[in-house]
C-alpha cells in the first residue's frame, strides 16, 4: 500500500510540474498571428480603399529598418505601400527574445522620424506619418502607419493583447 501511495504521489508531482510548463525565462503567453491581424485589418478597408502593398524582403529590410536584420524573430510581417506617397506601412515582429523589444522599437521609431523629417516628401504624407505609432506588447513590436485608418489599426492591434 505504501508503494502505491508513493507512486501516486510521485505521479501527481510529475503531472503538476508538467502542467507548469517551461518557464525558463520565456514568456508562455499566447502570441497572435501577426499576418492574420494584417490581413484582417486590411480587409476592413474595402477593395476601393485598400492601398497596393508589397513585402519587404532581403536587402530591402535594411534599407527601411537598418539594424532589424540583426534580431531573431518568430514572426515578421513587413509591408509597405507600393506607391511612396501613400503613408501606409506595417512592420510587425515577434522577437525570439523580449530583451530585444526596446532596441527594435527604437529602429521603428527612427523610421517614423525619418519619414516625418522629409522622407515622406509630400506634406499630406508627412502629416499622416506624424500620427504613426510604435507599439510594444512583450516581445511583439509594431510600427503602424495607416493614414486615415490609424486609430482603427492601432485599436485592432491592441485588442489582440487585451
Amino acid at each position: 500500500m505504501k508503494r502505491i501511495l508513493t507512486a501516486l504521489l510521485a505521479l501527481t508531482c510529475l503531472l503538476a510540474l508538467a502542467a507548469c510548463g517551461n518557464k525558463g525565462g520565456e514568456s508562455n503567453e499566447s502570441i497572435p498571428d501577426l499576418n492574420k491581424y494584417y490581413e484582417d485589418f486590411m480587409s476592413t478597408l474595402g477593395a476601393d480603399n485598400e492601398p497596393a502593398m508589397m513585402d519587404l524582403e532581403g536587402e530591402m529590410i535594411a534599407g527601411y529598418y537598418p539594424g532589424l536584420e540583426g534580431y531573431e524573430t518568430n514572426q515578421a510581417v513587413l509591408k509597405v505601400a507600393a506607391i511612396t506617397m501613400v503613408p501606409f506601412e506595417f512592420a510587425l515582429v515577434e522577437l525570439k527574445n523580449e530583451s530585444d523589444a526596446e532596441a527594435v522599437a527604437a529602429i521603428f521609431q527612427e523610421r517614423i522620424d525619418s519619414q516625418v523629417n522629409g522622407g515622406a516628401f509630400y506634406p499630406a504624407s508627412i502629416e499622416a506619418w506624424q500620427k504613426a505609432s510604435v507599439i510594444t506588447h512583450g516581445r511583439v513590436v509594431a510600427l503602424i502607419s495607416a493614414d486615415a485608418s490609424q486609430d482603427a489599426a492601432m485599436e485592432a492591434f491592441n485588442n489582440l493583447f487585451a
